[in-house]
Parts: structure tokens; C-alpha cells; sequence
């Protein structure tokens, strides 16, 4: 295990599994990333890839039958995947934060915004006395750029837009001072200009705070403005990471590289935009191999045959046979 110091997060070898009647459907396969205090981790790829998934089992909020098959999770040199259900409660909200993407479902209608934030530190921190909870719930709206916080203090959700309310989440999520902060989709109900300002938010708070964040996204414009390093995840496996100047700028992958390719060059005419033929395989249906060996235009025997695991690819690394021996 690295110096809690120099590693916030560490999940080693995650496997997610939900056993049904024909058999047992494997959600996430052999995960392993880390991130440190004050570093964003960006998670990409199309739906079903396992992005939340990965933030889900971080958190102990797997849906039953659901569960951590195998492999480890450590938080700042402790492991949490292997706590009961009263210690894990402890931890999130404490320790790791939650930001989710419908800012208006994450905040409850009848309350103030004061009273669901004030509750949230003296849930964490009983020792704080409801005032000064109410001084720092203040503060904490003023941090996250909440104009005349003493007053709108009192507010309830619908008195606020919706880049105010998602400022009043990330609030939320900072309010116990937490270690890591999982952020899923948090920019997705937004438009383009609160987008930015979110982003902006959200990495100079990461910053100023030493606050570990994984950042779930498919926008990769979000992920270029925001995050440090990038995963890139398909079919429950994590097939790239690296910095982002690297993965972005000099993919190694190919669903990577075609990732990228489907975005628009600005001011650039074309007739058709760039995609990814076929589909996500479902999770009873992922093939031998390398999962992107049927969508991928670049695929030999060996891809069809062996799974690659991930390797060095100069500032990254890569799950891809043309980058282990370049024969696929």
C-alpha cells in the first residue's frame, strides 16, 4: 500500500458481480486505479462502460444482489470495502463526498438550503454546535460563489437556478471536509456556460481543499478542462489511462482513438461525423478476447482470442495487443 500521503484512493483488482438465475453477469472486471489528494481523475466512456459502477462500489452503494466479488479499496491508508454497513454510513458524507448530476433530486424540496447543509456538518461533525454549522453553511455557500449567502441561507431548492442549486451540492459535498469526492455527471442537466463555471468551481475547490475527486463524465471537453489524468473504460475494463494532455492529444487505444475522432473540430465542414460502428456488448454477452474486437478495425486473431491486460504506453498505459509485442 503507497503512503496514505501520497495516495488518497487506491482500488486494487475490482471485481463487481450480480448473480441472477442464468448464471452471474460481471459489471466490472479486475479495476485498479489511484488518485491522489488535489488530483482529478476523469472517468470516461459510453454508457454501460462502468464508470458509475466504479463510483457506486467505492461508496458501498451496490444495489443487491450486487457486490465486491474481489479485489480492495483504500481511503488515506484504510480499507473500505470490507466494512458493515453502520461503519461505511460513516464514511460517506464524512470522508468521500457525493456530487450527482440532477442537482434538483439531490436536495430536498421542503428544507431550506441552510437546514439541509447544517444538518449534513452536524450529522458528520456532532461536536459543532448548530450555530456555528449555520455560520460555516454560510461560508460554505459563499465559497462556492452563492451571492448574498446570509440570506439565501434561508432559501429553499426552487428559489435557486439550476447552476446555483449544483453549486449548493458541491456545498453539500465539501461540507465534512471529505477526503475524495465522487462526481457523476454533474455538469449533464446544465448549459454550456454553467458548465464551465461548475467545471471551474469544482477543480479550484479541488485544489485549494487537497481534495481527491473522480470525475464521471462522457463529455470529453469537460474532462480537457477539468481533469489531471483520464481512465477510459469499456465493458467493465479499464482500457487506457494516462494525463490528459497525453490520452487526448496521443490515444493508444482504439476505442480511444475513436472516441476522440467522433468529436467535431471547430470550424471544420464535414459531411459526416466520425463514429464508433456497433454497440456496447451487454453484460451477458461480452466476447473472448478483447471486448472492442468486434468494433475494432485494427483486430487480429490474438484479440479475439486473449484478453490484454494493461501495459506501459510511454506516459500511460493501454490494454491493447498492439501494444504488448505489436502483433494482434
Amino acid at each position: 500500500m503507497d503512503d496514505a500521503r501520497q495516495t488518497c484512493l487506491e482500488v486494487k483488482n475490482l471485481v463487481v458481480e450480480f448473480p441472477n438465475r442464468h448464471g452471474t453477469l460481471r459489471a466490472l472486471n479486475d479495476i485498479s486505479l489511484e488518485i491522489r489528494p488535489g488530483e482529478i481523475l476523469g472517468m470516461v466512456g459510453e454508457s454501460g462502460a462502468g464508470k458509475s459502477m466504479t463510483g457506486l462500489a467505492i461508496q458501498g452503494l451496490l444495489e443487491r444482489p450486487g457486490h465486491i466479488a474481489s479485489g480492495e479499496v483504500w481511503l488515506a491508508g484504510r480499507r473500505i470495502d470490507n466494512l458493515t454497513d453502520r461503519d461505511m454510513e460513516k464514511v460517506r458524507g464524512r470522508e468521500i463526498g457525493a456530487i450527482f448530476q440532477d442537482p434538483l433530486t439531490s436536495l430536498n424540496p421542503l428544507f431550506t438550503v441552510g437546514n439541509q447543509l447544517t444538518e449534513t456538518i452536524r450529522q458528520h461533525m456532532p461536536e459543532m454546535s448548530r450555530s456555528a454549522a449555520r455560520e460555516r453553511a454560510i461560508g460554505l455557500l459563499k465559497e462556492v460563489g452563492i451571492p448574498g449567502p446570509a440570506e439565501r441561507v434561508d432559501h429553499y431548492p426552487h428559489q435557486f437556478s439550476g447552476g446555483m442549486r449544483q453549486r449548493v451540492v458541491i456545498a453539500l459535498a465539501l461540507a465534512a471536509k471529505p477526503r475524495l469526492i465522487i462526481a457523476d455527471e454533474p455538469t449533464t442537466a446544465l448549459d454550456v456556460s454553467i458548465q464551465a463555471q461548475i467545471t471551474g468551481l469544482l477543480r479550484r475547490l479541488c485544489k485549494e481543499h487537497g481534495t481527491a475527486v473522480m470525475l464521471v463524465t462522457h463529455d470529453m471537453g469537460v474532462i480537457a478542462e477539468t481533469a489531471d489524468r483520464v481512465a477510459v473504460m469499456y465493458a467493465g475494463r479499464l482500457i487506457e489511462i494516462g494525463s490528459v494532455e497525453t490520452v487526448l492529444r496521443n490515444p493508444s487505444h482504439p476505442y480511444t482513438k475513436g472516441l476522440m475522432a467522433s468529436i467535431p473540430a471547430l470550424g471544420a465542414r464535414v459531411a459526416h461525423l466520425h463514429q464508433i460502428d456497433g454497440a456496447m456488448p451487454r453484460l451477458n454477452a461480452i466476447p473472448p478476447g478483447c471486448a472492442f474486437n468486434p468494433r475494432c478495425i485494427t483486430a487480429g486473431p490474438r484479440c479475439r482470442r486473449d484478453q490484454p491486460a494493461l501495459v506501459p504506453t510511454g506516459a500511460g498505459a493501454a490494454a491493447c495487443w498492439l501494444h504488448d509485442g505489436g502483433v494482434a
